[in-house]
């Protein structure tokens, strides 16, 4: 959340976090093999699949998989934050969910079909099997035999129903809890105030261990895309010990963080480097090559391409042409480009308080953004510029569902002509006086100089469009985090989110009243109700209707957010890494990677 690298680093701005995180800063630059990745932008033609821009940007039309093994199998790659925190209930960002696929053992993941590059099917992981009910309502995972953590007790179907439970619970404030409502009892729970000292009734939650090796849930609805839900965080193993042990401290550190998965996080410095090991205790240690892999923290690009050519990082995306023409005909590497699955978006700060609480002054922000000024000026000119917030690369179960250059933004602009008409009008209402005595705070968390660049872009933008005044403030990821989770102190924050599963809900879900990742105040019943029908309706055409009609009220009616761009990634790796992930929904981490031929 994904996860694009927007410009060669744009300003983010990002509190995105999905999923499931589904998010991250909308500029930076990030590691290729992370499930949400986010790297760089490719320019993208209006028609063209992820076929034509491989044959159009020369890059390889299947993954090299094959090759012996090197004798010494490591890698070195990066990314450019470090989470606030590993707990699989609590954290709401990319950088903490990339670690989770590697050092956590999700039910179900989802892996790329070899030889098919862009096909995926899912992969019993920590449920050697699972079974479906005739009506579709009920799943019954088998738990493995065999997989421990890094206390040596053997993970067990307890651990996954206390993982979900402790999601469900109003006291733990998960973020993604909207995503386990579709089990049956989950919601009622969730949204049930508690007294002092009371306790949930988890009994009304349809999910239980049966034994040590059977976990079953029960859902509201028959949920056709349930299995893509099931490898995301909020259903992963947690450690009740360890939760009542540390409290507050879990996972926070890899002394408190329980592990089970392809590796061990070994070592971590805060804001320089994690060190991971191979997990001998993994079920499937057999198929995992990789004895360690390092992840530096890079935040600058420049800095990210000067390491990829010197062998520093084993594969990152590049944006940048003046880069990329060192990486293209060059036999030491190998690229790849496809569309993502995700959308840098302004959201508004729609709290009592903030100058954007008015929808009329959201809208004039909206249509006055000028995004292919902005990919010209400040992303050479490649990424697209996005007029919806579900990205083309979005399906709703296998129909397409929005179009690449067209959306309820472009609408929106054809009927306000005059956004800085619309704007004093909507700063009349709100009682805020004269545009020229407004100052609209935007928030971002690139600190970098491509960062400020960008900021200083939109600020002209939007200054010259209203007749307004714009603050610019980036501030590093932690810090940025903390500002927006409170809802004050901004009106606009620049996010990423990159799709958890591919699914429209997943993007729009964000924005759900219930949804407790964003404290932006925003709130419209229709908007929930059409989500809350499109949960329980079969037929694809149906739901995707309502989830139009959803997305048509939260950008066009009431401008609660507002797209700025869709990415497309072109990652360069060495020619001797094997296998590493294509699909961007793919949850397999860097269990499958390796090398083969490194010198």
């Amino acid at each position: 959340m994904k996860s694009k690298k927007f410009l060669a680093l744009l300003l983010v701005l990002v509190m995105a976090i999905s999923v499931l995180a589904s998010c991250k800063p909308a500029d930076e630059p990030t590691d290729a093999d992370k499930p949400a990745e986010t790297t760089t932008d490719e320019g993208k033609e209006e028609g063209k699949d992820d076929a034509d821009l491989a044959t159009a940007n020369g890059s390889v039309d299947q993954m090299p998989t094959d090759g012996e093994p090197d004798a010494d199998q490591y890698m070195n790659t990066f990314d450019s934050a470090q989470p606030n925190t590993l707990d699989p209930a609590k954290g709401d960002d990319m950088y903490g969910n990339s670690i989770l696929l590697n050092i956590l053992e999700p039910l179900v993941r989802i892996k790329d079909v070899e030889g098919q590059m862009g096909s995926i099917e899912y992969f019993p992981a920590g449920a050697e099997s699972w079974d479906v009910s005739e009506d579709g309502l009920t799943y019954t995972f088998h738990v493995r035999e065999g997989n421990m953590w890094n206390d040596g007790t053997p993970v067990t179907a307890k651990d996954y129903e206390y993982g979900i439970l402790r999601g469900v619970d109003p006291r733990t404030a998960c973020p993604f809890a909207n995503i386990l409502y579709y089990i049956k009892g989950a919601q009622e729970v969730n949204t049930t105030k508690l007294a002092d000292g009371e306790e949930p009734d988890f009994s009304k939650v349809a999910v239980k261990a049966t034994d040590d090796k059977t976990l079953e849930i029960t859902l509201e609805e028959p949920t056709p895309y349930f299995i893509d839900l099931v490898v995301t965080r909020v259903f992963f193993p947690q450690k009740k010990d360890w939760v009542e042990k540390f409290g507050d401290t879990y996972s926070t550190s890899p002394e408190t963080a329980p592990q089970c998965g392809p590796f061990i996080l070994n070592d971590w410095v805060i804001n320089s480097e994690q060190n991971y090991v191979k997990n001998e205790n993994y079920w499937d240690k057999d198929n995992v090559k990789l004895s360690k892999y390092k992840v530096s923290i890079i935040k600058d690009s420049n800095t990210i391409y000067n390491a990829l050519k010197a062998g520093q990082i084993d594969y990152a995306g590049v944006g940048d042409p003046k880069w990329k023409g060192q990486f293209l005909d060059n036999p030491d590497y190998y690229n790849t480009v496809r569309a993502n699955p995700d959308t840098t978006y302004f959201m508004f700060n729609c709290n009592e308080g903030a100058n954007t609480v008015n929808a009329k002054i959201r809208k004039a922000i909206s249509i006055s953004l000028d995004r292919q000024g902005l990919i010209d000026a400040c992303y050479n000119g490649v990424p697209t510029a996005a007029f919806d917030f579900v990205p083309p690369a979005v399906t709703c179960q296998g129909l397409e569902f929005n179009k690449l250059g067209e959306g309820w933004i472009s609408k929106l602009m054809e009927d306000n002509p005059d956004p800085k008409a619309l704007f004093a009008e909507g700063a009349e209402e709100a009682g805020l006086g004269d545009p020229s005595g407004i100052t609209i705070k935007l928030m971002g968390s690139d600190t970098s100089q491509e960062g400020r660049t960008s900021g200083e872009f939109v600020q002209q933008c939007l200054e010259e469009a209203l007749g307004c005044k714009v603050e610019v403030d980036n501030q590093d990821w932690s810090q940025f985090i903390n500002i927006v989770q409170t809802g004050e102190g901004w009106d606009i924050a620049w996010l990423a989110w990159g799709a958890d599963f591919n699914d429209p809900s997943n993007f729009l879900e964000t924005m759900h009243s219930k949804t407790a990742a964003y404290p932006t105040g925003y709130k419209n019943e229709e908007f929930d109700k059409l989500l809350d029908e499109a949960k329980t309706e079969q037929d694809p055409e149906k739901r995707c209707q309502l989830l139009h009609d959803a997305e048509k009220i939260a950008l066009y009616d009431d401008a609660a957010v507002t797209p700025v761009i869709h990415r497309i990634a072109q990652v360069f790796r060495r020619s001797y890494v094997r296998n590493a992930n294509y699909s961007y929904f793919s949850t397999m981490g860097m269990s499958r990677i390796f090398t083969s031929g490194r010198k």
